[in-house]
């Protein structure tokens, strides 16, 4: 039987606390949330913000959690985000809102839809997030 994987449908990542991850990707950087009520009613265990279309699961755990080899990229892609010079604007909220921005960034680098400019920052667990130009 052949099969044929067509698309992404969602990533599930573990957060350390749900509030500061839904203040990091739905207030900061705008991700829709999904399945709140679903989750308050205890029907899934997670909330979901919505990249372009694809889920991001955020799963609550008591856990610690060891992000030290993940990361995730977002593509970014406004009619004001063209630039690298937005792209540092955009950095520089992100800083004076207290995350963190990686040295020297952004820079460009190569992703699914090639070179382009890109900046490492971190979410409330210390996860890197690509935050790539397209």
């Amino acid at each position: 039987m052949a099969i044929d994987i067509v698309d992404l449908d969602h990533v599930a990542i573990r957060v350390s606390d749900l509030a500061a991850s839904l203040a990091f990707y739905h207030e900061l950087l705008g991700l829709e949330i999904r399945d709140k009520s679903r989750f308050e009613a205890d029907e899934v265990p997670f909330i979901a913000v919505v990249a372009g279309g694809r889920h991001i699961h955020l799963v609550p755990s008591d856990e610690p959690i060891d992000v030290s080899g993940e990361h995730l990229c977002l593509l970014v892609r406004t009619s004001e985000m063209e630039s690298k010079a937005e792209l540092e604007a955009l950095l520089e909220a992100i800083d004076d809102a207290g995350y963190s921005v990686e040295p020297e960034e952004p820079k460009r680098r190569y992703g699914a839809y090639g070179r382009d400019w890109a900046a490492y920052v971190r979410d409330p667990d210390g996860r890197r997030v690509e935050l790539k130009t397209h």
